[in-house]
């Protein structure tokens, strides 16, 4: 995804600008000034621009100024003008040889189990409480999904313009800022005569899931495993042995996050390099609309996981179990949305005409989404076959083992979606499939989603810039 940076990364001399051999100057093409100009481009470049920052570099160099930009092409600035063009490029350009990936599947299957481990200690935070904290399960749920997306498109836009230590910097404070918002929200939940442990319970599930982002982020899960296998190896127990206290489950569940969030801390921003005034400002330069979008979207796919589980909290329990396996799958639909988006940049290199090149990307994505229902549903079989030889199997348990195994495969078309760019149709797929819950069964407004994330993806599932 590209960022548009300051005037100054126009300049970096670590960004290598393609050749450009004689040619008149910008804007005298006929027709469209923008087309005219990505044509020029095309015609007297030698060599693919990697990004916009590229474009706007070149741009300036030829003397185009913002003033050109909103009078002669219709654009607010040279980077708003850059992002339009580099899109036409895209299409005109032979695609850059592919790079190896790095082999991190392994880790991405991995953080099913580091979503799920949360959940361990809810028997222990039940028992704590006399009652399920439904509202402060909610209330931290929501927050720390929402800014922890958040804070990791942001330091993306960082990452995407070369500048790692700037996305340290910026998790690291949002993060502290995000647990500080948390322990505000769960105070205000027991003043207004909710949940007394939400005063605890909301900062740390937020600061755990910080924590888990900013360690995912820069790829060091193994600390937040071993950080935090003591605090699930004392909730398995108190769950088995049935005679704990719950501060015996507890206890290790905060000290582990508490030690999990400073690790994180310390590798996002460890003391070295000084920060630059409006850094962020810079990088998200005519980008605030599409961030104000991601967290729209996060907010509604977060709104439409959680809120159908919010009266399975108070005494369904055969129903909530039926969602661990959908949580647990969430590390093999991330593998296979980034497998997604490799294969379909190396097939760019092969000799496939547009139309076969875009069947083809149909079928692997069709096998992807049944592949991800597929490993839900094995994990969901088992779930419901336990709850059957218990005599605890429900409608209930049935309907939302049926529902997560669909929203495996749409939450896969969803990170594809996301991946173009598409988080306006995404952010109506989700508001539309929200819209129907409340009329309809849960794993008829998922079937729902499933339907809307596909057609939303027909308009640019083929074209070429969304796979560079």
């Amino acid at each position: 995804m590209m960022a548009l940076a300051a005037r100054g990364w126009a300049t970096a001399d670590t960004v290598a600008l393609p050749l450009l051999v004689p040619g008149p100057q910008p804007g005298s093409g006929p027709g469209d000034p923008v087309e005219a100009l990505a044509a020029e481009l095309s015609g007297r470049v030698r060599g693919a621009f990697v990004d916009g920052l590229q474009v706007a570099a070149l741009l300036e160099a030829q003397g185009v100024t913002d003033r050109d930009a909103r009078v002669r092409y219709g654009h607010p600035d040279v980077f708003a003008l850059a992002a339009a063009v580099h899109l036409l490029l895209g299409d005109r350009q032979d695609p850059a040889p592919p790079r190896p990936a790095p082999r991190r599947g392994w880790r991405e299957l991995l953080h099913g189990g580091l979503y799920l481990l949360p959940s361990v200690l809810f028997p222990a935070v039940i028992t704590a409480a006399h009652r399920p904290p439904v509202t402060a399960v909610v209330t931290a749920g929501l927050l720390g999904w929402v800014w922890a997306g958040a804070l990791t498109w942001l330091a993306q836009q960082h990452l995407n313009a070369g500048d790692e230590p700037a996305a340290g910097r910026l998790l690291a404070r949002g993060s502290v800022l995000g647990v500080a918002v948390a322990g505000a929200a769960g105070a205000a939940v027991t003043a207004a005569g909710g949940d007394r442990v939400a005063v605890l319970l909301v900062p740390v599930v937020t600061a755990y899931q910080l924590a888990a982002t900013v360690l995912l982020f820069f790829r060091a899960e193994a600390w937040l495993v071993t950080l935090m296998a003591p605090a699930a190896v004392a909730g398995g127990g108190f769950v088995l042995a049935g005679d704990w206290p719950p501060a015996a489950a507890i206890v290790p569940a905060v000290l582990g996050t508490a030690v999990s969030f400073g690790v994180a801390l310390h590798r996002a921003a460890p003391g070295t390099g000084a920060a630059r005034a409006g850094r962020l400002r810079a990088v998200m330069r005519g980008r605030w609309s599409t961030f104000a979008l991601v967290v729209l979207s996060t907010a509604l796919l977060a709104a439409l996981v959680l809120l159908p589980q919010v009266p399975l909290l108070t005494d369904r329990f055969d129903a909530l179990l039926a969602t661990l396996p959908l949580v647990v799958s969430m590390g093999f639909v991330e593998w296979r949305a980034r497998r997604f988006g490799e294969r379909a940049r190396e097939l760019l290199h092969g000799d496939l005409g547009p139309a076969r090149y875009r069947r083809r990307l149909w079928r692997w994505l069709a096998l992807d989404v049944g592949a991800c229902a597929l490993v839900a549903g094995a994990g969901a079989a088992l779930v419901l076959a336990a709850l059957h030889r218990s005599g605890r199997l429900t409608p209930a348990a049935e309907a939302m083992a049926t529902a997560s195994v669909l929203l495996a495969g749409a939450v896969l078309l969803a990170f594809v979606l996301a991946a173009h760019g598409g988080y306006g149709r995404l952010c109506v797929a989700m508001a539309a499939a929200l819209a129907a819950y409340a009329t309809t069964p849960f794993p008829g407004s998922v079937a729902l989603l499933l339907g809307l994330l596909a057609a939303a993806l027909t308009p640019s599932l083929g074209r070429v810039r969304h796979h560079r």
